[in-house]
């Protein structure tokens, strides 16, 4: 079963658009209320990528694309990837310096040679950090809103052969994989940037599933599975959403992509304080406390240049905590924006507010789980004699109701797609919430 919370839904649209900082400042309040009413999920991520044939390779710019725009994002892109180049290059390279002031990017992608990161500590402190840091004061320089990222690179596979005896470390796949995931981890944090780990990605496909060859005959460059899986884990990194069932599969096997899919979500979120991702992040994060009756304080997570909430009755400006009392009982959805100056955020909860005396239950008398009769099986408390249930989906709509007697019931799914949903069981004395995964083959 899927563990969850009281919380129904959360939904986040993030988008960092450097161009409106201007129109902000001259109609701030009003742009926010209209463009998060109208437009907040039709922003264009604009992208430059500055790397060498591994991010050439199978045209990685374009699969990001191309899987991008299957989940409803639009991007634009731009890149300058000669075969071979070294951050030392890129720092000298005409075009990649006139890429970067080009315009306003929202996500520059800089990517080392795939063996530089992997050298002794000497030659990287020489080498390699000092040009990853003239690059990123450049695209600073260029637009103080754009966000770096690093683009960590995978160890090859069977090691660095041509630098194994003067430098062991590298002898192998390990070896070299520990190796430029601590760099470009540094790299990151030394530069207030984002690390997208498509390095340690491949590190848990090989460590899971071996059978998959993430290489070509090289041993070194990506195949169309690597690329595949570096662009899932750059979707992940650039708009914090899981790539997980985004229908662009490139000319995979559906099953090899989903598989991929998944695994560069689940390495990007289970670590997204190494990977640096919340930095310059607008959180929009917050917490609900019922006080009395029906009113509820609101505390947002971290502090901002601008907070809007919609309690259900429109947008209005407000600060970090805000108190409001719910007209009655029910479901409401929540909306929170933040605004730190370069990037924008809003989060979406769905909240079931009760009123004072009836209180929401989550404990093991309840219990709920999907069955080989592809049915949600709902289990209420012994004690309960009628029972009325909602299936509530993921963007906190009711999908299905249904009135029980008894303390067990059979709610079909044949109507219903693969998810998450919400189970919530209304009685005389309380309400119990729930939520089942939903997976039919």
């Amino acid at each position: 079963m899927v563990n969850c919370g009281q919380k129904l839904t959360r939904s986040s649209y993030n988008s960092r658009k450097p161009e409106l900082y201007l129109y902000l400042m001259k109609k701030f309040y009003t742009f926010i209320l209209l463009f998060t009413a109208t437009f907040v999920q039709a922003q264009t991520t604009s992208i430059l990528w500055l790397g060498n044939s591994y991010t050439a390779a199978n045209n990685l710019p374009d699969l990001l694309y191309q899987l991008a725009l299957s989940g409803g994002d639009s991007v634009t892109y731009n890149s300058n990837t000669p075969g071979g180049y070294t951050l030392q290059m890129h720092s000298q390279n005409a075009t990649s310096l006139q890429l970067i002031n080009q315009q306003s990017w929202d996500f520059v992608v800089v990517q080392a040679q795939s063996q530089e990161p992997s050298f002794n500590q000497t030659y990287v402190n020489t080498s390699v950090f000092p040009y990853a840091s003239f690059l990123d004061s450049a695209i600073q320089a260029n637009d103080s809103c754009s966000q770096t990222v690093f683009y960590m690179t995978w160890g090859r596979k069977n090691g660095d052969a041509s630098n194994c005896a003067a430098w062991p470390p590298v002898c192998t796949y390990l070896g070299m994989q520990g190796l430029l995931r601590e760099r470009y981890v540094q790299m990151a944090h030394d530069n207030n940037a984002v690390t997208a780990p498509c390095g340690e990605a491949w590190r848990n496909v090989i460590a899971t599933t071996p059978t998959f060859d993430l290489y070509v005959a090289d041993e070194s460059h990506p195949s169309l599975y690597g690329s595949y899986l570096n662009a899932c884990v750059f979707y992940a990194t650039m708009f914090r959403k899981s790539p997980v069932g985004l229908p662009f599969m490139s000319t995979l096997p559906t099953a090899d992509a989903y598989f991929l899919q998944q695994v560069a979500a689940s390495t990007v979120f289970d670590s997204m304080s190494v990977w640096n991702t919340n930095v310059n992040y607008a959180d929009p994060g917050f917490t609900s406390v019922a006080q009395t009756g029906l009113t509820y304080n609101f505390s947002a997570n971290a502090s901002m240049a601008m907070h809007q909430w919609n309690f259900g009755n429109g947008f209005v400006a407000g600060s970090a905590n805000e108190t409001y009392t719910f007209p009655s009982a029910g479901s409401y959805v929540v909306e929170h924006v933040t605004w730190n100056g370069c990037l924008y955020d809003t989060l979406r909860d769905t909240l079931q507010i009760v009123p004072a005396g009836l209180s929401i239950h989550n404990n093991d008398e309840f219990r709920v789980y999907y069955g080989a009769n592809a049915a949600i099986n709902v289990i209420a408390p012994v004690n309960i004699a009628e029972m009325q249930i909602e299936i509530i989906d993921v963007a906190g709509r009711v999908v299905k109701t249904q009135t029980c007697y008894g303390n067990r019931a059979e709610v079909s799914t044949a109507d219903l797609m693969n998810g998450i949903y919400h189970v919530r069981l209304n009685t005389g004395t309380g309400t119990y919430m729930k939520c089942v995964a939903v997976i039919r083959n």
